[in-house]
Formats: C-alpha cells, structure tokens, sequence
C-alpha cells in the first residue's frame, strides 16, 4: 500500500542445513543400529539391547522433528 516495501518469503519456507541434520540424526541411527548394537547378552528393563535400542529411538524421533519445525518456524 504505502512506501514500504515488505520482504517476499512465499518461496522462504525456512529450511536449512541445521534441520536437515537434526531431522537425519534419528533416521541414520535407526538405519545403522543392526550394524553397531546388534548384541543379544545386554538387556536393558528385560529386552535385548539392540530392541530397546530402537524403541528409544523411535520414541525420540518426534522430539528431534519438533526441534526441527521450531527451528523452521523461528526463520
């Protein structure tokens, strides 16, 4: 309307190196797992280590991908 010129951020959608790594950190070690911890003996809460392992994992998953979407947001 006026004099001011407001910034154009239709094509910004706020991605960056930052997300992109924390949002592959839970996918590569739950890709790598069965190549790093794949151990019968250790038990962790009476489950074998590589299981607990994964469910660690994918239950924080969500927490690194709410990282990413505030960081994407804070842009």
């Amino acid at each position: 309307m006026g004099s001011e010129q407001e910034p154009d951020d239709s094509d910004n959608d706020g991605i960056t190196i930052g997300s992109i790594v924390l949002a592959a950190i839970p996918f590569f070690a739950l890709t790598l797992a069965p190549f790093v911890a794949n151990r019968l003996e250790p038990m962790i809460f009476g489950i074998p280590f590589l299981l607990a392992y994964c469910v660690f994992w994918v239950l924080m998953t969500p927490v690194f991908l709410f990282c990413v979407d505030r960081l994407r947001k804070r842009r």
